[in-house]
């Protein structure tokens, strides 16, 4: 919590300060235990935040949840030309990805309480106000899809035809 806390995803309020058409939702803390393949010793405990997005409505509390993802034909059909033609293939990988978006308000209708997560040392009166998309809320791919979108164009890339979730660019009469 103090990683989202000091990355300012979060405001408190008090129940009673909250308008009669401010909806609350429930948030708890989801525990991932890596273990090495071979030995079982576990090597890295992660815990994560996660808003119970499963209670909001389509049209009331979020407007689209839809984010394109690759299928893994194309991945595969990418990888195998790049082999094929030794070109370099870049990925990466997010950290905290969701609290990166431009603003919460993409796809999302008016204001996020939660409650605090079951373990939270928090004043029972307490909500949060959530100022950046989580992990649970319905919309938050997608927002960041439109933010990686609007970063990727201004590079320079464009999408490959066939996925919205592949990006390629051209430099120098080669693509990469």
């Amino acid at each position: 919590m103090k990683g989202l806390w000091d990355k300012g995803c979060f405001r408190r309020w008090k129940r009673s300060a909250l308008e009669k058409d401010d909806r609350v939702f429930g948030s708890l803390f989801h525990y991932h235990i890596k273990r090495d393949g071979k030995t079982g010793l576990v090597t890295n405990c992660k815990v994560s935040l996660v808003v119970m997005g499963n209670c909001m409505k389509e049209g009331e509390d979020y407007e689209d949840a839809f984010a394109p993802v690759p299928h893994a034909t194309s991945a595969r059909v990418i990888i195998s030309i790049a082999a094929a033609e030794d070109l370099k293939l870049h990925s990466c990988d997010l950290a905290q990805a969701f609290i990166q978006v431009d603003k919460l308000d993409e796809g999302v209708n008016g204001r996020i309480f939660i409650n605090p997560p079951k373990g939270c040392d928090e004043d029972p009166d307490t909500v949060f106000e959530v100022l950046h998309l989580l992990y649970g809320i319905p919309s938050s791919a997608r927002a960041l899809h439109l933010t990686l979108s609007k970063w990727f164009k201004s590079q320079g890339f464009k999408t490959a035809g066939f996925e919205d979730s592949i990006w390629v660019r051209e430099a120098g009469g080669e693509y990469n």
